[in-house]
């Protein structure tokens, strides 16, 4: 099933690229910085909420007229947990994550101007990030797998500088929905 799937989205992005006409993406390097905050597992209760957020770099280049790919390097801190005779120890530790991007622009099969001003994508990244945790802490040593899949919102405020916003389902600890900020670059 998996490889039918995956056999369809190549197919589908194969003649969506013989479609596409001039686009503003391809050939165009994004450069992305953005904010975003994230929930916490409390171990008593084991319920989520807010905490600290996470900073993320990322760069994208436009291979075709619709899509985009890059990298991703980013940072945030994080509580680890360690159960002593019923209390919960917490040790706060950096984590440093990073992956790949991908992005389909599906505005450039609807909207020919080169100078357009939003972005309205599609994005999914995969990747991973580490743990430096003190032994005898939860969650343990260790890398992780991450993926977001989701849609975001650009609008340039000139024809090189912007704005954008970013909701995704992420899997960071328990699977849940993050919204991102930043500030976004493009040039060709």
């Amino acid at each position: 099933m998996k490889k039918l799937i995956l056999i369809l989205l190549i197919i589908i992005t194969c003649s969506l690229a013989l479609d596409a006409q001039d686009s503003y993406i391809k050939n165009r390097w994004n450069i992305k910085a953005g904010f975003a905050n994230n929930y916490k597992l409390d171990p008593p209760s084991h319920s989520l909420r807010f905490r600290e957020g996470n900073w993320r770099v990322e760069a994208n280049y436009g291979f075709l007229k619709f899509l985009e790919t890059g990298i991703y390097l980013g940072y945030r801190r994080l509580d680890t947990y360690q159960k002593v005779d019923g209390v919960y120890n917490a040790k706060n530790v950096g984590v440093p994550f990073f992956g790949v991007v991908l992005n389909v622009h599906p505005l450039t099969f609807l909207i020919k101007r080169p100078d357009f001003r939003f972005d309205l994508y599609l994005l999914a990244r995969y990747g991973g990030y580490y743990l430096a945790t003190p032994e005898n802490y939860l969650p343990p040593k260790g890398f992780y797998f991450q993926y977001h899949y989701g849609v975001g919102l650009a609008y340039y405020l000139t024809k090189h500088v912007g704005i954008f916003s970013e909701y995704s389902y992420v899997n960071l600890w328990r699977p849940n929905w993050g919204m991102r900020f930043g500030v976004s670059l493009k040039f060709h």
